[in-house]
Parts: C-alpha cells; sequence; structure tokens
C-alpha cells in the first residue's frame, strides 16, 4: 500500500467492492470525511484500479464558482461519452445536445434529460464498464445534483459504478437518500504515528507528539504541516507555534506557497480557480491573461505545479488544483480587486456562453452596472427556460443587486422570487417575495404560493393575490397573461382545496382576465357538475395545439384539467418531454397525477409506492399541503383495501392538518375514504350516512369537484338500506347534471348507478349498458364493482351460470388490487351460486359444496342452528344435516374445531 492510503485498508476494500460490481451491475457510495480526510486520494487509488481492471474511468470534479451554471457538472460526466450518441434514440440526443448547448432546440424536461443521460450510460457500459467517480459533490450546481440522484437510484442492470465524494456536514444538492456512506475519519493512533513517520522521519519526540495531538488523525495535516515547520522545530530546537494550522485551518497549508508565487503566476492561478477547471481550460486561461494586460508566459505555472499547487497537463491544455483547500486558500487570499479584474477577464473570452460570461460579469461588477444586470437577467431566462429553476432564482436576484432603478430591482427580486417557487425553494421564495418594493403578479403569486404549499394559509393567499390581480393594470401581452395566469393558478387551486363558499366570489371576480388555458381548467375543477361537459374536447384542442417551448409549469393548467377528468395517462405522449422539468414543483405535480392515476386504474401498489416516495421529498422540502395531498392517496388505498387501522392513521394526520387551516375539501375527503371502507365491510347504513353527508340524495352540491368520486357509494348504499327512491333520485340528478358528458369515467360511475337503481326489468340492460362504456375497463376498481353487483343480481335471479362469470372476474380484479373485503364479498357470491371450495389435502380432497362452506362459516362464528336457518332462510332442520355430513368432511367431530379446519382451505375452486 502506497504512503497516502496508510490506514485506508478497509475504506480501500469497500470501494473495490463497488468496483467489481461495475462489471455484473451498478451501484453507488457515497464517501464523506472532513477536509484532508484523503477522500481524494481514495478515488483516485480506485480509478488506478478501475483502469486495470478494464473499466473506463469518468471523473467529475465539483466546482464552487461554477455552482449557479446549470448542468456544468453534468457537461462533465457526459461529454467524453458524445461518441455513443448516435446509438440512442433520435429524441434522447436530441435531449442531451440541447442540455449540453451543443444544439438549440425547446427546453428538454428534467425526466427527459436523465433519463437520456441514464441511457447513455447503459449504452456506454454496454461496450465496456464504467467507474464514475465525482469529488467535491458538495459543489456541484443543482440541475445537475438532480440528474445524478436520478442516476445513482437507477443502476440495476447497469455495468456502471458511482463513487461520490463530499465534505462532513456538506450542504449540496446532491440527495443523498438511499445512498450507502461510507465515512472516511480519522486515521486510527497507530497509523497516524506510521504515516507521520514515514512521510517525515527525524521528528523529535516533543514535536511529533505535537503534530499527532493536533492533527487529530487527519492525514492532510500529517504529511503537510511538518514541511511548513523550520528545521529547528522539526528537531526540537525551536518551540512550535501556539496556533497550528488544523482542521478548517488546513487552507493556511497552501497559503505559505501561494505567498511564494509571483504577482503574474498567482494572478494566473486565480484565473484557474475561477474558472472551473473546465477540459481545456489552458487556453481560455491565456487569453484571458493577455486581455487583462498580463504578459503570458508557459513558465508561469510551472512553480506552482513543482510546489504541488497544481497539475498541468500540456496535451490536453488542461490546468487543475491537486486538492480543493488549495484553490479555496488562493481566492480567499487574493484581494477583492484582483479577483474582480480576473472575473472581468475571463467574461471577456466568454462571447459564446452567454450564461457563464453573464455570472463573470456579476462577480466582477462592485456597483449597481444595468448593463450587466440585463446580461445576468437573460442568463436567467436562459436557465428557467431549461428547467433550472433554482440557478435562475439565484441569477434574478443578484441581477436585482446589480440594477440600479428601484423599479427594476423589484421586478427582478419578484422574478428571483417566482424562479424560486417554482423550483421548490418554498423558504427563499419567502425572504425574496417580501424583500421586493413594488406588488407586482411575479411577486404575489410567488409569496401566496409559499403561503398555500408550505402554510397552508387560504385567507394568506386571497389577502396576497386578489388586490394585486384586481390591480393589474389590462394587457394582451403575452408575458402580462402568463403573469396573470400564474397569479391564478395559485388561487383556484386554493380556492378548490379551501371548498368554502366564501372565498369564490374574489375567484368569479378575476375569471375574465385569465387566458383560455386557464379558463378551462376553472370550468373542470370549480363546479364540474355544471361547467366541464366540454372540457374534454378543449382539453383535446389545447394538447394538440401545444407549442414546444411552453414552460413545464404553464403545462400545469392541462396536466390538472386532465387529472380531474381522470385522464392524465390518456396524454402522456404529449407532456411526456415535459414531464419533471421544472426542478421540483413540476416534478411533484407529476408525482401527484400519477398517483391519481395509478389509484383511478386500480395500480394500488404502485399508487403507493409513488406516495411513499412523494412525501419523503415534500416534507423534506417544506411542501406540507403536497404531502397531504400524497396522504389522501394513501388514504383511499387503505379504503379500498378495508385496513381499518391504516385509514384511521392516516385520516388522524389529515385532519391535524386540515382542519385548523380550513382546508375543507380536504376534510370531506375523509368522509369519502369512510363510505368507501364501510361498504367494502358491508356497513351500508354508515356509508349512507357518510355519503349523505357530502352529497345529498339528489343533490349536485356546488364547488364540489369530487362528485363523482362517492356518486355509486351513495347509490349502493340507499339501496341496501331501503331507500331505493333517494339512490333513485340521486341518478336522476346525475342524468340531469349530464355527468357522462364530462369524461369517460364519470360515464361509466353513472351507467353503474343507474344499474343499480333500476328496476328489475330495466337492470339487465342497464349493467350491459355500464360494462360497455368505451374503455370502462381503464377503471378497474368501478369495473370490478360492475361486475360484482351485476353478478350478485343475477345470483339472485338464480342465473347462476351468468353470475359466475362476473363474480369470478369481480373475485379476480379485487385480489390482484389486494382488496380482501371487497374479493371475499365475490367468494361469498360465488359459493351461493353453488361454486365449490376443496380442502387441500392426498389423494382425492373432500368437497364442500357452497352452502356448505357458508354453513360451516356462520357455524364456526358461533352462530346457533336456527341463528344459521334464519339467516339463509332455511330449517335449523337442514342446518343440522349439513353439518352432519360437513364434520367428517373436514376431519373434525365439534364445532369448536370448524374455524381451524376451515383456515386450511386453499381457497375457492371455481372451475
Amino acid at each position: 500500500m502506497s504512503l497516502t492510503l496508510v490506514g485506508r485498508a478497509s475504506e480501500l476494500e469497500r470501494l473495490e467492492a463497488v468496483l467489481a460490481e461495475a462489471g455484473e451491475t451498478g451501484t453507488a457510495l457515497l464517501l464523506q470525511g472532513d477536509p484532508g480526510a484523503g477522500k481524494t486520494v481514495l478515488l483516485d487509488a480506485v480509478a488506478a484500479r478501475a483502469r486495470s481492471a478494464g473499466a473506463r474511468v469518468l471523473r467529475v470534479v465539483g466546482v464552487e464558482t461554477e455552482r449557479e451554471l446549470a448542468f456544468s457538472a453534468l457537461h462533465q460526466l457526459l461529454y467524453p461519452l458524445l461518441g455513443h450518441l448516435p446509438e440512442l434514440p433520435e429524441y434522447q440526443g436530441v435531449t442531451l445536445e440541447q442540455v449540453l448547448s451543443i444544439r438549440e432546440g425547446s427546453a428538454p424536461g428534467r425526466f427527459a434529460i436523465s433519463a437520456a443521460a441514464l441511457s447513455l450510460l447503459q449504452h456506454a457500459a454496454d461496450r465496456q464498464p464504467l467507474f464514475v467517480v465525482v469529488d467535491d459533490v458538495h459543489w456541484i450546481d443543482r440541475s445537475s445534483a438532480e440528474v445524478l440522484t436520478f442516476l445513482t437510484r437507477r443502476l440495476n442492470g447497469c455495468r456502471a459504478s458511482f463513487v461520490l465524494a463530499a465534505r462532513s456536514g456538506w450542504n449540496g444538492f446532491l440527495d443523498p437518500a438511499g445512498l450507502p456512506v461510507l465515512t472516511v475519519g480519522p486515521l486510527a493512533a497507530r497509523d497516524a504515528q506510521l504515516l507521520l513517520d514515514t512521510s517525515h522521519p527525524g521528528l523529535s519526540d516533543p514535536t511529533r507528539r505535537r503534530l499527532l495531538d493536533e492533527a487529530g488523525g487527519n492525514p492532510l495535516a500529517l504529511v503537510e504541516l511538518p514541511g511548513q515547520l523550520t528545521p529547528a522545530q522539526r528537531d526540537g530546537d525551536e518551540a512550535l507555534p501556539t496556533n497550528l494550522p488544523l482542521s478548517s485551518r488546513l487552507e493556511s497549508v497552501f497559503a505559505d506557497r501561494i505567498r511564494l508565487l509571483d504577482a503574474s503566476t498567482r494572478f494566473a492561478l486565480l484565473l484557474v480557480a475561477l474558472d472551473g477547471q473546465r477540459p481545456g481550460n489552458l487556453r481560455e486561461i491565456r487569453t484571458a491573461a493577455e486581455r487583462a494586460g498580463q504578459e503570458w508566459d508557459d513558465g508561469l505555472l510551472e512553480a506552482s505545479e513543482h510546489t504541488g499547487l497544481v497539475r498541468v497537463d500540456h496535451l490536453a491544455d488542461h490546468v487543475t488544483f491537486r486538492h480543493p483547500l488549495a484553490r479555496s486558500c488562493l481566492v480567499h487570499m487574493s484581494p477583492g480587486r484582483h479577483r474582480r479584474s480576473a472575473h472581468e477577464a475571463l467574461a471577456a473570452t466568454l462571447e459564446r456562453e452567454p450564461e457563464r460570461r453573464a455570472w463573470h460579469l456579476a462577480h466582477a461588477a462592485e456597483d449597481p452596472d444595468e448593463a450587466v444586470a440585463a446580461e445576468l437577467t437573460g442568463a436567467a431566462e436562459l436557465a428557467l427556460a431549461r428547467g433550472g429553476a433554482a440557478e435562475a432564482a439565484a441569477a434574478f436576484r443578484r441581477a436585482a443587486e446589480l440594477s440600479p432603478d428601484q423599479a427594476d430591482r423589484a421586478r427582478r427580486l419578484d422574478e428571483a422570487a417566482f424562479a424560486a417557487s417554482k423550483g421548490g425553494l418554498l423558504e427563499t421564495a419567502h425572504e425574496l417575495a417580501g424583500s421586493g418594493a413594488a406588488e407586482s403578479l411575479r411577486g404575489a403569486a410567488a409569496a401566496a404560493y409559499v403561503l398555500f404549499h408550505r402554510d397552508g394559509d387560504s385567507d394568506g393567499v386571497f389577502r396576497t393575490l386578489v388586490p394585486v390581480m384586481e390591480s393589474a393594470p389590462m394587457s394582451a401581452s403575452p408575458e402580462d397573461v402568463a403573469a396573470y395566469d400564474d397569479a391564478f393558478y395559485v388561487l383556484l387551486n386554493c380556492a378548490v382545496w379551501a371548498g368554502r363558499p366564501d372565498l369564490w366570489p374574489s375567484v368569479y371576480q378575476v375569471l375574465d382576465r385569465v387566458s383560455e388555458t386557464a379558463r378551462m381548467c376553472f370550468d373542470c375543477v370549480a363546479d364540474p357538475a355544471r361547467t366541464a361537459h366540454d372540457v374534454r374536447a378543449r382539453l383535446d384542442v389545447a394538447t394538440a395545439e401545444l407549442p414546444p417551448h411552453t414552460p413545464f409549469w404553464r403545462v400545469n393548467w392541462l396536466i390538472y384539467t386532465a387529472l380531474y377528468l381522470d385522464c392524465f395517462s390518456y396524454y402522456d405522449a404529449v407532456w411526456r418531454d415535459f414531464v419533471g422539468q421544472a426542478a421540483y414543483d413540476g416534478h411533484r405535480f407529476v408525482l401527484l397525477a400519477r398517483a391519481h392515476d395509478a389509484y383511478m386504474r386500480g395500480e394500488w401498489d404502485t399508487q403507493l409506492a409513488i406516495a411513499a416516495e412523494g412525501t419523503s421529498d415534500a416534507a423534506e422540502h417544506g411542501y406540507n399541503f403536497t404531502h397531504v395531498l400524497f396522504k389522501y392517496g394513501m388514504a383511499s388505498v387503505a379504503a379500498g383495501r378495508g385496513d381499518e387501522e391504516a385509514l384511521n392513521e392516516l385520516s388522524d394526520e389529515i385532519a391535524a392538518w386540515a382542519v385548523p387551516r380550513r382546508f375543507m375539501l380536504m376534510v370531506t375527503s375523509l368522509r369519502e375514504t369512510r363510505a368507501r371502507i364501510a361498504i367494502g365491510r358491508g356497513d351500508f347504513e354508515e356509508a349512507y350516512r357518510q355519503a349523505a353527508l357530502l352529497t345529498p340524495p339528489g343533490e349536485l352540491p356546488a364547488h364540489y369537484p369530487h362528485v363523482q368520486r362517492v356518486f355509486l357509494d351513495l347509490v349502493e348504499a340507499a339501496v341496501r338500506t331501503g331507500r331505493v327512491e333517494e339512490a333513485q333520485a340521486h341518478v336522476e340528478a346525475g342524468q340531469r347534471a349530464r355527468l357522462d358528458l364530462i369524461s369517460p369515467h364519470h360515464e361509466v360511475i353513472l351507467a353503474a348507478a343507474a344499474a343499480v337503481a333500476a328496476p328489475e326489468d330495466r337492470a339487465d340492460k342497464l349493467y350491459r349498458a355500464a360494462l360497455a362504456v368505451p374503455d370502462a375497463a381503464l377503471w378497474a376498481f368501478e369495473y370490478a364493482r360492475i361486475h360484482l353487483l351485476y353478478g350478485e343480481w343475477l345470483r339472485r335471479r338464480r342465473e347462476h351460470k351468468a353470475a359466475r362469470t362476473h363474480l369470478s372476474a369481480a373475485q379476480e380484479a379485487f385480489e390482484r388490487m389486494k382488496a380482501p373485503l371487497w374479493a371475499q364479498r365475490a367468494r361469498n357470491e360465488l359459493r351461493a351460486a353453488g361454486v365449490v371450495t376443496r380442502v387441500p389435502g392426498e389423494g382425492g380432497a373432500a368437497q364442500l359444496s357452497a352452502q356448505e362452506y357458508r354453513i360451516a362459516e356462520l357455524a364456526a362464528s358461533g352462530l346457533s342452528n336456527k341463528e344459521i336457518g334464519r339467516q339463509m332462510n332455511i330449517s335449523p332442520r337442514t342446518v343440522g344435516a349439513h353439518l352432519y355430513r360437513v364434520f367428517p368432511k373436514l376431519g373434525v367431530t365439534a364445532r369448536a374445531a370448524l374455524r381451524d379446519a376451515l383456515d386450511t382451505l386453499s381457497g375457492p375452486n371455481t372451475g
């Protein structure tokens, strides 16, 4: 083992295990440790072994000065792999070329970028295993970090392994959740002694003890600090200084080296530090130095290379710092005027890279400068168009600081707040929205967005938005219309979920100012029973005419509309390129839509998986409303599956947030789940009570967008409790409201309810019509309920053969959804329809008829023969006769043993 790896055998072994997996399947590991702990040395060692093992090594280094540049780190990762672009589908190749600024075009979505990057890695890894080393993760820009988070979670089956290194206590943008972590701690005492003695033999005992004590096992301090001591100090002839440069003060290790450099060399190194050490940067450094009036000499970097500060690769025209602490130290030691001169010189070389140029100019500016502010505003708009909302917020904020005019400053602060809200930075958005001097639509929308998503303050949302929206001047410009729509989006969303009559007049008061797209969404979600009948056709037109450059958050209008039509996935081909484009917020909204869609399609395990991811993300970023929405989706699954315990727990959590904030639609949504679970367990009286509180029979309340979600529950519960007239009145109300014209799902629900409430002579035709609704099977739960209800109706008419077909379909669907109460209801009906259940055993298994099985179940529950007879409409003597035959079939002699015997059955055989 080399000197620099003393005491790191276990860490190196762990890293080599990651490397070994690269040849089979992908994995990722996060390396953490204090500055100087040896993370980079370990990365270098394992990278060398990866090359020896035949893997291709890719290096990415986070750079502090590039933290504001969207996708700068991703460029480092993917640029060496561009030769594989022709192997990708064309749309993925175009996506990567756009995000890497190789091709102009519409802004790709974050999901599209991540998926394309993963595809590129997979294609490259198919040729040769990849080993990706990412150092200084804490300096990586937010957009690249989000893509890296996506990649490291989806490496299974890909021959690419990632090792990422970050400082302990880092506050970077990469989400480490789920990543195994390897902490590089201080060296053990024996290893620290070995490293010190090997690297600096001959130290006096007092000096040695002091260094070991002060270094605390930090390898960099042990290797570097003795070299800074005088010979007398090393020999113990002179006392060591009181304060040694340790821990966070390790930058001082490089300070002495930097002070030895002449002014020209230090300026050249400052250019390297501020440039970001990009590939081929030496050419840019030369040009920048000359622009700054410095005479360039290729020997400028030789002295710093000899002292170990930098590495120079003349073949690649590339210069990098050997250690990030050296780079940081140089920047901190440089006077402000030198840093500004270096930034200005670098900006002069970047005419073709407007974002980097703008940031260098911004760093160079000492006083407000409108020209620089304008360039930085343009850079912010470019970042926002590419999905880098967080980077856009930072650029708008700095542009505001540089704005000489107060109105321009306020406008840019509002733009920064809006971008921050779209980037999921709620605290930043709140801070920025409060710092603007002007009450603009952008600033009000950002402030209200935070009040809604973080605080759940519906009154605050209306107090913030309504006055600004009412006083905004009329304008037909696309920018002003978009700003008005963005404010209205928050207002409408808040009104829907607050569900309070006192809020709606303010919404109607500003309704005539919004775009057609916003009005379409309003018609769909505000009071759909009265206004949503033509929305599906309008949505078809809007999605067909969607401009390719539409920002993702404006596509939210269409997704919101499709979500309430229960047809989100129908339009996947339209907006798949937009999915995930807006950093955090857009990603969350798509997750919500996909979770809802999965629930409606009966894919409940998928729904729970999405909701688990969504709740974790929302809680981490302060999206409290979104967190509760995901919980509501989980509660819906618990209700469908009859999980009382989970539903109670989720309901308590939702109510604790929603009730004090008067989010009444959220509160009433809990009644939807209560009605659903009550029907599942056969408590139709309770189901009717809960449903009737939401929609009284024969009424479709105004501004209640969930009418369809409880419609069938109310009708079935009414019929089951003898309230046939109420059930029929409710169906007639749905027919008068033309619910079937709103969406195919609404049509299925109304058709099913009509069949349930119909007279006997019309029911058969109506059940058939409900099952024949186009695409009815897409909504798996309602479709299974129709089969169950129709099968029950047929079984009561003794049409057992036809009943079995529908009951079997219902049972299979409910079991697939893991809805045991509903599946049991179907099984009970199947038994009553003559389907036998076999008892497993050797040879021929004993058989119970459906009636025998049901009698055995009731007897096992403790009912007497008389009670069983009354329930099954047979005589007690007949019950006794059946039990006389059941006992020997099950191998029992008493009722007390029936339950255990029935538990051994393998389940019904419908053959």
